[in-house]
């Protein structure tokens, strides 16, 4: 499931025939592997997973490992890689029956190691160096540079206009992270040393120079010889990094805005959210660069980054943006309480919600608090206080107190340079689902999302599921869509879309799991359920405790996940794993009618616990 939602890699796989099988006879056993592809990169170090079928009845070797074969000829086997020195691993396939033999060779390509340089040798590894991509800088920026080579040498760097030579120094070992078994795997995070020959630094932008892509130049420096005549004798080698850094000073402000309809900002280049669905026309100040990213400034201490793609430059002398906030209003409408901010232009936001408090936080940057009235709606018993604050200079905040902990979604927009925040109440008759509208995502389509080891798309697993869910739904009166209904292309972002359009309560997207390289699938399995904002984390807990006792396996988490399909903030949304349909056993079951009615029903009866939880 990882490749087909967010950016791990794994599983979007297309079956390969094998092309080099070996037949003793025309009834010897077949053999064809499902994942890894053939001369595939794995991304793992010491083992992994290697799943497939043969004809059933067959007895199934891989490198001298019997290999237990599904009654449907499905297999799923977990083993160590021992590298060649070519960075090639060779699964060497055995199979037979009362027939013959047959016999496959499936190359993979492993991870290359972690590069370190020999002591007798003096080098710097220029795929190392940072930075690597070009950042623009004001004044009082820090600047991080580091580079590998040979250990224990003097490294020191320059920066062209700038600096004369800097020492930097070297970290004998450094944290690294492991990958996706940490989130994934049954073992807690484990420290492991990268090697020797790290060398860092940094400085502090000064305020009376400025650059246009200057060079950074690295230096690596030793001792050679090996006489007293000659001990001092120094060694050096450089590596320069061409035109990658500018040091601005600006005399009026950077003023950009967006130019697309729904943006997110973030934490750091291709990091964290920090807001999202900013609208297009709102203005920031930029400051900063790196590579294809724009940096924001927000306020005192707070940036955000967004892609450059996604701006546009205003003429210099702009004004920055800034308003002042005199007013805010609430409307009490059908479904939903509206707080009103006006402002006099479109400027970035942030919701935030704490439903243990029951509070709802509104963030406005580059806003100033005016702010003497605030009118409440007699006819709302949604909201019971508002109350502002300036937490910095230049960020206001609404801290909005509910009557109650739950909302079921918001939504953000402006009208002109009205700041709509519309509050989703709960439905009237919440214990009922009768004439709630529910939104059923049948997860891929085009994209086959998993493969189990007999073939079964995953595409076709989650639709089978779905419509028995849909069907479940109507029979106690809900109104129900889909965001698709057979084997039709929807694309990801078309799905949340959907589901706005539809005005849905609840969306539910069906999908069934996979593991990432390396991670041990008889270890790490079971059934999960996904959320993103917190109003949706409550739903997805009963769900998830459903889903454990109706399907009886064990529970492979409950999981705060960035999914396209639970990022929207209008409606409850939940994303479920069912199980994990790369085990032969649990493909099998997905085939039949009881599992998937199984897995449809544990959903609805997830749903109507959560429902009987707010009476």
């Amino acid at each position: 499931m990882f490749k087909k939602i967010i950016c791990i890699t794994i599983f979007c796989v297309i079956a390969c025939a094998p092309s080099s099988l070996k037949t003793k006879s025309d009834g010897a056993p077949k053999i064809e592997v499902i994942y890894p592809g053939k001369k595939q990169q794995v991304n793992a170090v010491d083992s992994t997973f290697i799943l497939g079928n043969v004809t059933p009845g067959s007895k199934l070797y891989i490198n001298n490992y019997r290999i237990a074969v599904h009654p449907e000829g499905g297999f799923l086997a977990f083993l160590p890689l021992v590298p060649v020195d070519t960075g090639w691993f060779v699964f060497q396939l055995r199979a037979s029956n009362d027939y013959g033999d047959t016999t496959l060779e499936w190359p993979v390509k492993l991870p290359e190691p972690f590069k370190t340089v020999p002591l007798d040798s003096l080098a710097i590894l220029s795929d190392f160096n940072l930075p690597a991509r070009y950042q623009e800088l004001i004044a009082g920026d820090l600047l991080e540079l580091s580079i590998r080579g040979t250990p224990l040498a003097v490294a020191q760097y320059k920066i062209t206009g700038l600096t004369d030579w800097k020492p930097m120094f070297e970290i004998s070992s450094m944290i690294q992270v492991p990958g996706s078994e940490t989130i994934f795997g049954s073992e807690n995070l484990r420290d492991s040393t990268i090697g020797t020959g790290v060398y860092r630094a940094g400085m502090f932008m000064p305020s009376d120079t400025a650059l246009d892509s200057a060079d950074i130049i690295f230096r690596l420096c030793k001792i050679v010889g090996n006489s007293p005549s000659d001990s001092g004798l120094l060694e050096c080698v450089e590596d320069t990094v061409e035109s990658i850094l500018s040091l601005k000073k600006y005399d009026f402000p950077q003023v950009v805005e967006l130019i697309d309809s729904v943006q997110t900002i973030r934490h750091g280049p291709r990091k964290g959210y920090l807001s999202i669905y900013q609208p297009k026309g709102v203005r920031f100040i930029a400051d900063g660069k790196y590579n294809n990213y724009v940096r924001l400034d927000l306020g005192p201490g707070q940036a955000a980054w967004i892609p450059d793609s996604s701006i546009i430059y205003l003429p210099e002398g702009t004004p920055a943006p800034y308003s002042e906030v005199k007013y805010i209003r609430t409307f009490a409408m059908d479904s939903v309480t509206r707080v009103s901010t006006y402002l006099d232009m479109m400027l970035p936001y942030r919701v935030e919600f704490d439903p243990k408090a029951g509070r709802v936080g509104l963030l406005v940057y580059y806003v100033t608090s005016d702010t003497d009235w605030i009118r409440y709606d007699t006819d709302d018993d949604l909201i019971d206080y508002i109350v502002w604050s300036q937490p910095p200079a230049n960020v206001y905040r609404l801290d909005i107190q509910l009557n109650e902990n739950e909302i079921w979604g918001y939504d953000a927009f402006y009208e002109d340079n009205v700041l709509n925040l519309d509050l989703k109440k709960a439905p009237k008759e919440v214990v009922n689902i009768e004439d709630l509208k529910f939104v059923i995502d049948p997860g891929h389509s085009r994209d086959p999302g998993s493969i189990g080891p007999t073939g079964l798309r995953e595409a076709d697993a989650n639709l089978a599921i779905s419509r028995k869910l849909v069907q479940l739904l109507r029979d106690k009166g809900a109104v129900v869509a889909m965001t698709r209904t057979g084997n039709e292309n929807v694309e990801l972002h078309e799905r949340p879309e959907i589901a706005v359009r539809e005005n849905c309560d609840i969306f539910i997207s069906v999908h069934n799991n996979a593991l990432p390289d390396g991670v041990n699938p008889f270890e790490n399995h079971g059934t999960s359920t996904y959320y993103y904002h917190m109003h949706s984390k409550p739903l997805a807990e009963h769900i998830q405790r459903k889903l454990v006792d109706k399907l009886e396996m064990g529970s492979f988490g409950h999981y705060h996940a960035n999914f396209a399909v639970t990022r929207p903030t209008q409606y409850l949304s939940v994303l479920v794993e069912c199980t994990f349909m790369i085990l032969p056993d649990e493909e099998a079951r997905l085939r039949g009618e009881e599992f998937p009615k199984k897995c449809a029903e544990a959903i609805l009866e997830g749903i109507e616990d959560y429902l009987h939880s707010l009476d």
